[in-house]
């Protein structure tokens, strides 16, 4: 009965591990069926999924400020479009087309 328990809660465990990493790489709907299982109300499950939510524009946004921050530490704009303007010539078109519209 003991190992049968024991079964149980690592099996419980692994599902809550699931769903806390699930909040940042699953689906809304992939996160609802996996929540499911647990049987828990609806205001629960709601307010789970809320916070899931929530952490995945959390971590995010954090990794794309860090990946940003990272990549403007190496990479002077200016430096990169002075480059830019210096080897490339730029031809701008520009035609414009006014026709009566018909009736």
């Amino acid at each position: 009965m003991s190992d049968d328990i024991q079964t149980k809660a690592a099996d419980l465990m692994k599902k809550v591990l699931t769903v806390g990493v699930g909040a940042i790489f699953l689906t809304e709907d992939a996160l609802r069926g996996l929540v499911s299982e647990f049987k828990l109300p609806k205001e629960v499950l709601g307010g789970i999924l809320d916070s899931a939510h929530k952490t995945k524009n959390e971590f995010l946004q954090n990794l794309s400020k860090d990946v940003l921050a990272r990549v403007m530490e190496k990479v002077d704009p200016a430096a990169v479009l002075q480059e830019f303007l210096t080897k490339n010539e730029i031809d701008l078109q520009i035609k414009i087309n006014v026709k009566p519209k018909k009736d």
